[in-house]
C-alpha cells in the first residue's frame, strides 16, 4: 500500500512537471501565432491597403486560437467606431492575451487607424519585431527548462515519497 502511494506521489510531481513544460510550449506557439498575425496584418496594409474592419475579418477568419479571437473581437469592437476610440477597442480586444503579449501589443492600438498606411505598417513591423524576439525567447526556454521542469518535479516528488517511506 506504502509502495502503490509513493509511485502515484512520483506519477503526479511527473504530472505537474509536464504541465509546466505544456505551459512554456503554449506560451511559445501563442507568440509565433500572434508574430504570423502581425505578418499579415503588414502584408495587407503594404500590398493592399486594407481597411482595418476588413483586414480583421480576414484576418478572423484566417487564423485560429487567441490570435483569431483578437482579431474577432477587433472586427466586431470596429463596428462601435464613432462612438469609441480605436485604441481603446484595441485595449478591450487585447484582454484575450497574457499579460507579457498584451505588453508588447498594447502600443499599436495609439497607432492604427489614426496614422497614414506608411505610419501603421512601420508600427506594426516594429511590433512584429519585439513580438519575434518574444517567441524567439520563448522557444529557447522552452528547449532550456522544458526537460528539466519534467525531471526537476518528478525528482522533488521522488525525494518526498522516499521521505514518506
Amino acid at each position: 500500500m506504502r509502495l502503490t502511494g509513493a509511485a502515484l506521489l512520483v506519477g503526479a510531481g511527473a504530472l505537474a512537471g509536464l504541465a509546466g513544460a505544456d505551459a512554456l510550449r503554449r506560451r511559445a506557439a501563442l507568440r509565433a501565432a500572434l508574430c504570423r498575425m502581425l505578418e499579415m496584418m503588414g502584408y495587407e496594409l503594404e500590398r493592399f491597403r486594407t481597411p482595418l474592419p476588413d483586414m480583421f475579418q480576414k484576418l478572423s477568419v484566417l487564423l485560429d486560437g487567441q490570435a483569431g479571437e483578437l482579431c474577432r473581437r477587433m472586427g466586431s469592437g470596429l463596428e462601435q467606431l464613432g462612438e469609441r476610440e480605436l485604441a481603446e477597442i484595441w485595449t478591450d480586444a487585447l484582454a484575450v492575451l497574457p499579460t507579457a503579449e498584451r505588453a508588447i501589443l498594447l502600443p499599436l492600438g495609439a497607432v492604427l487607424g489614426r496614422y497614414g498606411a506608411e505610419e501603421q505598417l512601420r508600427a506594426v513591423t516594429a511590433t512584429r519585431l519585439e513580438m519575434e524576439q518574444a517567441r524567439d525567447r520563448a522557444r529557447l526556454e522552452l528547449q532550456e527548462r522544458g526537460r528539466m521542469v519534467v525531471g526537476v518535479s518528478a525528482a522533488g516528488a521522488a525525494l518526498l515519497a522516499v521521505l514518506l517511506l
